[in-house]
Formats: structure tokens, sequence, C-alpha cells
């Protein structure tokens, strides 16, 4: 399956399924109908270009009109005016469809819970009101049919402030992915990491759901990065009220293996060391590393990264992510949860990651939120090479994982300290001295 930014976002897939009742055959079928209309909406965002207003003319405006730096907004000027055109009226056209198939599918749903909660997704889409639908959903009950429909801030959008970018992803719940999952955050979060400024950080480790999906349907923004696991919601006053959750999609795994991580890992590194490590291996460590990465957020949330870190957060935060959850992955080693092997295999698998995508990244740089993907790639492969830890050698990738675990604590460290009081200068020069570029917007080649 081959998608492009010239393609129309939208991405379905044929998993196998567990047995569903005719019933939640008939939601699901409206569901998937549902986030087919998300498409169009998410492309006439990604066409739409804000012309003849500068960052400093929104942040002059934003003083007396405050609705300008809302995610939930559009930015145009009228009549030499800046004015904020809330989501629900500007894509009004799209979203009545969407809500109306939302709205049938909430009759028909045999689950009262479920339906609930897809009528207030329908009105949160109308109206603009999304943190009783936020809320709703992290209080539910599991229910094996899923559904995430609407704006969503995943720094898509790094002209003025963080807007948010329609998305949906349709899947049903996974139960053996889940139990499994859960057992990692159940050790993950069991101890309690002490922020490393007292008071700064939005303690949610109490409060966190997690689940895996089959998906049928990825649709606009998550359609483009065919991510494999999301932890929402991204506001922090949110998550301080209602908690989070953390989804993984089993099957779009599968998609990143063939598609980014095996070509990556037949080039980077030699047959010697590829044949210590079976395509399972790799696709297992693949959704394992994403999950601890998303559960890992959970001791993250620090309450003033962005006002001090601003456009300079989002690899700083990413890259904080994964190298925590691989540093928990050592307690779920402890436990014999995960073998030796089984870590190392994260390792290898991120590093494949991060090399797909500075290459892509390289060839092209229309989009952002790639950019700060591959720009956090760049940190931990830096940071290795100077620790000795990784090594290139005639274009291969030569691994120490030794000194790549006792090297992660101190990258785990200097991140976290960058989240929790860090200035933007600091963070600046940390970029500059392992992201190999001086425009956060394009990290040099590793050759």
């Amino acid at each position: 399956m081959k998608s492009g930014v010239n393609e129309p976002p939208l991405l379905e897939f044929n998993p196998k399924l567990p047995k569903l009742s005719k019933n939640e055959k008939s939601v699901l079928k409206l569901l998937v109908e549902a986030g087919r209309l998300i498409a169009p909406l998410y492309l006439e965002q990604e066409n739409q270009v804000v012309k003849g207003i500068s960052k400093e003319d929104v942040s002059k405006a934003a003083k007396k009109n405050s609705e300008l730096l809302s995610p939930y907004t559009f930015i145009e000027r009228v009549n030499g005016n800046i004015v904020a055109v809330p989501y629900h009226i500007k894509y009004e056209k799209f979203l009545k469809p969407i809500a109306d198939k939302l709205n049938e599918a909430s009759k028909i749903s045999e689950n009262k819970e479920f339906s609930k909660f897809l009528k207030l997704q329908a009105k949160a889409l109308l109206e603009g009101s999304y943190e009783e639908v936020t809320a709703t959903g992290l209080k539910m009950k599991p229910y094996i049919l899923d559904i995430s429909i609407g704006p969503v801030a995943h720094f898509d959008e790094q002209l003025f402030v963080a807007k948010a970018s329609y998305q949906c992803w349709v899947g049903v719940i996974y139960e053996e992915g889940t139990k499994r999952l859960n057992v990692y955050k159940d050790v993950a979060l069991s101890t309690q990491r002490k922020a490393l400024v007292p008071g700064a950080r939005v303690e949610n480790q109490h409060n966190v759901k997690v689940k895996v999906d089959y998906v049928l349907l990825f649709s606009g923004f998550i359609a483009r990065t065919r991510f494999i696991g999301v932890n929402l919601p991204m506001n922090l006053e949110l998550v301080e009220k209602y908690g989070s959750e953390v989804t993984l999609f089993e099957n779009v795994n599968d998609l990143r293996m063939q598609e980014q991580m095996l070509p990556t890992f037949n080039k980077i590194f030699s047959p010697a060391f590829r044949q210590g490590f079976s395509e399972e291996d790799l696709r297992r460590a693949s959704l394992r590393y994403v999950g601890l990465h998303e559960i890992a957020h959970n001791y993250l949330y620090y309450k003033n990264a962005f006002t001090n870190l601003q456009d300079l957060l989002p690899p700083l935060y990413e890259l904080s992510a994964t190298v925590l959850g691989m540093r928990i992955a050592g307690s779920l080693l402890v436990k014999d949860i995960i073998t030796n092997k089984q870590l190392e295999s994260m390792i290898v698998a991120f590093i494949c990651r991060s090399y797909y995508l500075i290459e892509k990244t390289e060839k092209s740089r229309k989009s952002n939120y790639m950019v700060n993907y591959a720009l956090q790639g760049a940190i931990f492969i830096n940071f290795m090479l100077k620790n000795g830890a990784l090594k290139q050698a005639k274009g291969l990738a030569i691994p120490n994982f030794m000194k790549i675990f006792v090297s992660l604590h101190d990258l785990s460290y200097t991140l976290e300290h960058l989240l929790a009081s860090g200035t933007r200068k600091e963070a600046e020069d940390f970029i500059k001295k392992y992201g190999r570029t001086t425009n956060i917007t394009q990290p040099s080649p590793l050759n």
C-alpha cells in the first residue's frame, strides 16, 4: 500500500478481525464511512495557505484576540484585520455529513455508552466543544469498536502556533495485544520517577489507559504520518483533569515494517549483523518501542516546556519519550517480561527508523512533522556516535549495545532537563551540537 503527499490522505486496511455481532458490523460500516469524509476536509486544510500575515502580526493581534492562538481556529485577514474563524464554522460544509454518519451510528448502536460517545463526537465537530467528548472517551469502559475523529494538534502547522489537523482512525480492539500493553504500562508507571523540577510536571501516571487496535481506516493527518502509536489528549489541562490514553495500531506497524524498516535494515547493517535479527524480531520491536515511547510521555508533561522551548520542543519532547521508553524497558528486562534480545531489537528498530527519516527528509522538506522526527533521530545517532556507542564504516552502522544502554541514561537526563527547565538558547545549542544543523527544519546527512 502506497501513498504520498500528492495522493488523498486516506489509507484503508483489511485486517483479520475478531468476531463481531451483526449490530457491531453495521455500526463499524458507518464509522468507516464517516472517517472517509475526513480526507477531503484535511486536504482542504493542506491546500489553504495563509498569505500576507507574519508571525509578528499574529502575536500583536493576539494581545486583543486570544482566539488567534487557539488550535481550533483558522487565521485569515478580513477587511485589513486579522481574524480567527472557528474550525466548526470554517469547515461546516465538510463537518455536517460526517456528524450525520456519527449520529446514525449512535442511533443503531446497542452499546449505550458507545452510542453516547458517538453522539458527543458529532456534537463536538459541529459546535467545537471538544472537552466533553474527550472526558467521556477517557472514562468509557473498554469496547470492541474504536474511533477517534476530529482536529488534533500534532505539531503539523508550525507557522504561527500548533493548529490542529483533522484526522480519524477506525479500528477494532486487539484484546491480546491490549493485555500485553497493559502489563508494560503497569510496570513502566509503577515506579514514581520524581520530576527534575518539583511541581513543574503534570502528574498523570495514575490515570493512563492503553489499547491496541486492528485498524480499518486512517484518514486525514494520520494517514500522512502513518503513526503506529499515539497518546491523547495533547492538551495538558485535559490530561490533568481526565488522564490520557495510549493507542497502538498493530497492522499499521506491519505496513511500516515493509515500507521503511526492512529496506533500511538491509541497507545500513552488514549481512553478518542482520543474521542476528529476524523480520519478526524487528516487527515486534517496532511496536514495543513505540508503545513504551507513548507510555513514557506520561512522565514528561512539563508545564512550561512549550513556553520555554517554543518551536524547538517537538523533536526534544519526542526523543525524550523514546529514550526514556528504552530505559523503562530495562525494568521489563529485570522482571523477565522481555529478553535482552528483545531490548536490543528495539534499539535496532529505532536506529532504522532514524536513518530512514533522515534520508527521506533530506530528499523532501515539504512536511514539518517529518523534519521534527528526522531531527530527533539525528540527535540520537550523533549522540551515540560521539559516545562511541555507534560507529559508521563503509556506509554501515555498527552499534555497541552495552555502550548504548549506558549512554541512554545521559541522553535521557539531558533531554528531560531541557523539558523541565531549559531555555530556548540551551535547546538551540544542544540541537546545533547533535542535530548537525543550524536550521531546525534542515538536519544534515550523517555521512
